[in-house]
């Protein structure tokens, strides 16, 4: 593997003054999830039918994070088409793109299941699903909704590269569905 799995993306000025409007612009039915880590918690999101970004913090009072570029540490926009990755660095955003027909030639590993925190009762509204886990109650609200006795898991995409010896080692991870 000698080119890369990934395209750089442009990070401009819109998205340092509206990162919902630029996030949702690189959304699609094939990327439709957001899922986006900050200093005061984790967003999740969704693609609605009519172009716009519901965020679970507007289903769910209880984990009502804003989507801040002050507090924005990295955000996934994802789905089975692929994932944009942007990422705050020492002197602002950066971000790439991973899609699988530009990654198709690349060896992969099988698929992963990673469960999400998940434990006792859990509230399902307007597509989300109101998670707690653990003694520290700490909560999400994922886009999905869950099946009984079925736990929510992204599905996570591991990329292979080969070293100078021919060694194999992950050179990349993307997130690829959200899924029960």
């Amino acid at each position: 593997m000698n080119s890369q799995v990934w395209e750089p993306v442009s990070v401009d000025e819109k998205f340092q003054t509206d990162p919902r409007a630029w996030l949702t612009m690189q959304m699609s039915v094939d990327m439709p999830y957001l899922l986006a880590h900050a200093d005061d918690g984790v967003i999740w999101g969704k693609l609605q039918p009519d172009g716009t970004l519901k965020l679970s913090g507007e289903v769910f009072a209880e984990v009502d994070v804003k989507l801040r570029i002050v507090t924005l540490q990295q955000a996934r926009v994802f789905g089975p088409g692929g994932e944009l990755l942007v990422w705050r660095t020492d002197v602002g955003f950066a971000a790439r793109q991973t899609s699988d027909g530009a990654a198709s030639s690349y060896d992969t590993l099988p698929d992963e299941r990673h469960l999400l925190w998940r434990q006792g009762a859990v509230v399902t509204r307007e597509g989300f699903t109101l998670m707690q886990e653990g003694e520290q109650g700490q909560r999400h609200a994922p886009p999905v909704v869950p099946v009984k006795g079925r736990r929510p898991a992204l599905i996570v995409r591991q990329y292979v590269a080969y070293d100078d010896q021919g060694q194999a080692y992950v050179s990349m991870s993307r997130l690829v569905d959200l899924e029960v």
